[in-house]
């Protein structure tokens, strides 16, 4: 029997064993899948990245004239370096979208409208969202049918109007259309001609359905009238909305439509550039001074490019005579001018000016060097602030009265200093500062021009003077002006100023003796 127990207690000692030894794989194996699905649902998202959720939103396009209006009705935001707006096929430029109350990014409630000429085909608008992918995906889209044609002739600028009669009203045949004698009438109309110069006479013809009993009309202009198929004369220029109330025993209704009929002329086109010539590259300003109150502008500076602002300022980058044209546009039509004599643009002059050792040679104050920006990495420090410059700003730098010692550096169109007392920002037209310059950065630039004069007056006892790598002789020093500084031909610019010196290395346009 003593054999029989400790034979028991062997087997379940052994037993005990391989329970435990069976609880340690069964551990084993569930850490080792575990493991194993962890590993796999990683390599899944690595994969399988969580898709981008493209936006949803409802857009409402209407045809307005020679413009488009969007309304954002519902749905989600769109960030003006995200969306898309294409007009048979033709991407529309952001800039030249209008906001009407609003900002971007474009949200729910807001209106945009931009101009787009109705052809004689019609328009189709195409609203778009461009991925982190840079894919285009289709938000909404519209067809626009084109206006129907309207002429006007206009009157002859002195003639003799005889009396004549008015004209009767024009019974147009009415359809009704799912008309209820027991529901009250709805209404709708339409008008010919809608455009033209005045006086201009316009015959209205009622297009309600339902049993109408009784009309009244109102023009826009004060005059009102209770004919089904009235005539009425415009006399004066603008924009009327009419509206027709119609009635019968069991109600009325009420249409309005806002900007109906249009009275008025196209816009006379004319501007002024300043200045009209000069050495290339030559920053020149346009001024619109058209007249008729335009509502778009479309610029041709004559060397292939295009601006659509109202004044814009363009850079002539090389020689040659340009042909300026401006088009402007308004609700009745466009109006086209072209410069007269042309932008004349002459090829640069320039003189290599090596100066050292000048005592009493200094900048003339209220000069500035002008200058578009190409690096991205661009900025300045005025007076303790800091700004910063995107390519294709245009940046003037004028000198002040308040500077006396200062330094200028380039190399090959890279500013490496720029520091003096009192220095003006202007910025694409807008003053930004002025004070002194703390820290300047801008690694590229082009389309520089200058109007900095450096004098040398009578006498004064320079060190060394060399023009275009020759030494200037002299016996008595005369008085000396260098205009329009900057680089030279190397692309090299140095200018120091101190109290005890000034020092010059750069090229000049012009430099006056005497």
């Amino acid at each position: 029997m003593r054999g029989c127990r400790q034979v028991r207690n062997r087997n379940g000692v052994a037993m005990k064993k391989e329970h435990a030894m069976t609880q340690i794989q069964t551990i084993v194996i569930l850490t080792v899948v575990m493991v194993v699905l962890f590993l796999l649902g990683v390599i899944l998202v690595i994969w399988n990245p969580i898709p981008e959720r493209i936006p949803q939103a409802t857009i409402s396009i209407e045809g307005e004239g020679d413009s488009i209006v969007m309304q954002h009705v519902n749905g989600d935001s769109f960030p003006s370096d995200r969306l898309i707006v294409k007009v048979n096929g033709d991407v529309q430029p952001n800039s030249n979208m209008n906001f009407q109350g609003g900002t971007w990014p474009w949200s729910p409630g807001e209106r945009i409208q931009f101009y787009y000429p109705s052809p004689d085909a019609p328009r189709l608008v195409e609203v778009m969202y461009v991925t982190d992918k840079g894919e285009s995906i289709l938000i909404d889209k519209a067809r626009l049918e084109p206006p129907p044609v309207i002429s006007a002739t206009p009157l002859p600028v002195e003639m003799v109007l005889p009396v004549t009669p008015t004209p009767l009203p024009t019974n147009i045949p009415v359809s009704l259309k799912d008309a209820n004698p027991f529901q009250p009438p709805v209404s709708d109309f339409t008008a010919e001609p809608r455009v033209g110069d005045p006086p201009l006479t316009v015959t209205f013809h009622d297009l309600s359905y339902g049993q109408v009993s009784e009309y009244l009309w109102s023009f826009g202009d004060g005059s009102t009238s209770t004919l089904q198929n009235p005539v009425h004369t415009y006399f004066v220029p603008g924009s009327y909305t009419v509206s027709l109330l119609v009635s019968n025993a069991y109600g009325s209704n009420r249409r309005t439509a806002a900007d109906f009929i249009v009275i008025g002329s196209p816009p006379v086109a004319k501007f002024l550039a300043e200045p009209s010539g000069g050495q290339a590259p030559l920053t020149v300003q346009f001024t619109d001074l058209s007249t008729g109150n335009p509502k778009s502008w479309e610029w041709s500076f004559g060397d292939g490019t295009q601006s659509f602002e109202k004044n814009p300022v363009h850079i002539f980058q090389q020689a040659g005579q340009y042909n300026v044209t401006l088009r402007v546009t308004n609700a009745y039509g466009t109006g086209k001018y072209s410069h007269e004599t042309g932008i004349n643009v002459t090829a640069p002059t320039k003189m290599d000016v090596y100066l050292t050792g000048s005592v009493n040679g200094a900048l003339v104050p209220d000069g500035y060097v002008r200058l578009r920006v190409t690096d991205p990495a661009s900025s300045m420090k005025i007076a303790g602030k800091i700004y910063t410059f995107e390519p294709g700003d245009l940046i003037q730098l004028i000198y002040g009265s308040g500077s006396s010692d200062g330094t200028i550096s380039t190399d090959k169109n890279r500013f490496t200093a720029f520091n003096f007392n009192d220095i003006t920002l202007v910025k694409n037209g807008e003053t930004l500062a002025r004070g002194p310059v703390n820290s300047f950065s801008i690694g590229g630039f082009d389309s520089y021009s200058s109007t900095l004069n450096i004098t040398i007056p009578r006498g004064d006892p320079y060190t060394t003077l060399y023009i275009n790598s020759e030494p200037y002789k002299y016996v008595e020093s005369p008085k000396f002006t260098f205009s329009g500084i900057g680089p030279d031909s190397a692309g090299r610019f140095f200018y120091q100023k101190s109290a005890q010196s000034m020092n010059f290395q750069g090229g000049i346009t012009e430099m006056t003796i005497g």
